[in-house]
């Protein structure tokens, strides 16, 4: 991920005046008691303070608001019901309307942000009915979460964002907000990068159609169907670009209605990223209407905000007839103490939203092997992917090979969440995995065998043609996985809608009760710690760092036709 002027806040260093309301009682942000609600001891690696946030600076701070316990256990299990293939709810998606009210916060709640905004001179806007933002200077968002925003620059690649490494809110308000953003989380500037000038690299379309039994297979078949790749932090698209590539490497995907959702789609330059994503889940899901929604960080008046969380409410405030019904994202970080539970909690709550609204949510796994995305292994333990560890999206790990048997990827992530506990319907697979793993086993002092076991499936990571800025160069990462599997699956959802049968939704539970639609994937070992301590290996059945193994279309085909 790559970082272009988001925001930094380091401390509190303002007070706030009393504000009196309307009875003459102090208001929301006077001189009370607060709480802070993130703080991180200083910027992750990489990264380095460079001086004050540029002049003139506005911000669209969001809040989300809390979701209680109760809420939280409902849409677990209703999801879990709705997307058990054996459940008789099986794919009986609720309308966006009907979440929202599920989640939906006290009147109370509301109110004390909408105050507290509305005192210092901010106008809220509730784009769902539990997050709530606002556009401000920066100095109003300095006063409001008492924080010191600070521009930053990324060492490898000159990126600057504008963050705070501290926040706090007036303890009548902190009650009812898990968290607000562009505040202390600083992204990961990906390592996503051109192999070599190359249009001869092995993974073009027609081997990767003709590797998991596609085919010939063209979707477009259904009106409802609606398939999207995100893009984040001046990741830019071009049409240009996107023409070239079916010209060269897939003619039939040409007339693919491609539509843009976001702020600042296109820029000067466009991503290797965010063009390898856009040409491939057309290349495999051809004819499916692709959206590519983009968020560069800072929309092009001049405002900065946090793009993977515009991205999430975006897709909350985005109608059931507009909304995509799969989403392929790249994004990913260390699941490290720097990521608060009350931020991973809060966010899994909207994966498990668009799950209920029968959408489909795939997570490349990462690039690191066992290791953080440094490379390194932090007191001596193996380091998993958040959001891929999350157990309510779809992690996609990394083969290569270019044929069949495919052989697991050195780089792909994958392991065991520090954060998550295994859920149910991967439970069979991961202690079958545990207990048949034997000697390939690494040393269980290096991970929590007790915690979500991730990637889910895989699919091919090296050697993609990818058309950028006019030339094509070969590609790796699971990053290329994500597309890829990301348009099979949109033929899924076209078949079954097609036939009056409702979204895939929620993948897992599916994919788990039917390993052998999969391609297993038995070879190769994904790097670890250092040359002494190596990283999961393949076996037969799941395992960490090729899932269940890759999509086979025909048989997945069979499989989710036969569901209701």
């Amino acid at each position: 991920r790559e970082a272009q002027e988001g925001m930094v806040c380091r401390g509190w260093l303002f007070v706030l005046a009393a504000v009196l309301s309307a009875e003459g009682s102090s208001a929301h942000g006077g001189g009370g008691a607060r709480r802070v609600v993130e703080a991180v001891a200083s910027a992750p690696e990489g990264w380095a303070e460079v001086g004050e946030q540029p002049a003139g600076l506005r911000v669209e701070l969001a809040f989300f608001l809390r979701i209680g316990d109760h809420a939280m256990r409902k849409l677990q299990g209703d999801l879990a019901r709705r997307a058990d293939p054996a459940s008789g709810l099986y794919g009986q998606w609720l309308s966006n309307d009907q979440v929202q009210a599920m989640t939906a916060p006290p009147l109370a709640a509301v109110a004390a942000v909408e105050s507290f905004l509305l005192s210092h001179g901010a106008e809220p806007v509730a784009v769902t009915r539990d997050v709530i933002t606002t556009q401000v200077d920066v100095s109003v968002a300095e006063e409001l979460l008492q924080a010191d925003y600070r521009l930053f620059i990324h060492a490898g690649t000159g990126r600057s964002l504008v963050r705070c490494l501290s926040y706090s809110l007036p303890q009548e308000v902190a009650e009812h907000v898990a968290f607000v953003g562009p505040t202390t989380h600083f992204p990961r500037v990906s390592s996503l990068a051109p192999l070599r000038d190359d249009a001869s690299a092995a993974n073009t379309p027609d081997n990767l159609r003709s590797l998991y039994s596609v085919g010939d297979t063209l979707g477009g078949t259904a009106s409802a169907n609606k398939q999207a790749v995100t893009a984040f932090l001046r990741q830019y698209y071009s049409q240009d670009d996107l023409d070239q590539f079916f010209s060269e490497q897939f003619p039939a995907g040409a007339d693919t209605p491609i539509t843009t959702v976001g702020d600042a789609i296109t820029g000067d330059s466009a991503g290797v990223e965010s063009m390898l994503d856009i040409e491939y889940m057309p290349a495999l899901g051809a004819l499916i209407p692709t959206g590519f929604w983009g968020f560069s960080g800072r929309s092009p008046n001049a405002v900065v905000d946090e793009p993977f969380l515009k991205w999430l409410y975006t897709v909350g405030n985005t109608s059931d007839a507009e909304v995509p019904l799969l989403f392929s994202t790249s994004y990913g970080e260390d699941e490290t103490s720097e990521v608060p539970s009350d931020y991973a909690d809060r966010v899994n709550a909207e994966f498990i939203k668009c799950g209920l609204r029968g959408i489909s949510l795939l997570f490349a796994s990462g690039d690191s092997g066992a290791a953080a995305d440094s490379g390194s292994c932090p007191d001596d333990q193996f380091m998993p992917m958040w959001p891929a560890a999350s157990p309510w999206v779809t992690a996609v790990g990394g083969t290569s090979g270019a044929a069949m048997p495919e052989t697991a990827w050195s780089g792909s992530s994958g392991g065991f969440s520090n954060w998550f506990g295994r859920p149910d319907w991967q439970d069979d697979a991961v202690s079958t995995y545990l207990s048949t793993a034997g000697g390939t086993l690494p040393d269980g002092n290096y991970f929590n065998s007790t915690g979500r076991g991730f990637p889910d499936i895989s699919a091919q990571a090296v050697e993609y043609p990818v058309v950028v800025n006019g030339a094509t160069r070969s590609v790796a990462g699971t990053s290329c996985a994500s597309p890829c599997s990301g348009g099979i699956f949109g033929l899924l959802n076209d078949a079954r809608l097609a036939a009056g049968k409702s979204s895939l939704g929620f993948l897992n539970p599916m994919l788990y009760a039917n390993p052998s639609a999969l391609n297993d994937c038995t070879t190769g070992t994904q790097g670890g710690c250092s040359a002494s301590v190596s990283g999961f290996t393949a076996i037969d059945g799941w395992d960490p760092v090729t899932g269940l193994g890759s999509p086979n279309y025909e048989a997945l085909l069979e499989v989710v036709m036969a569901l209701p």
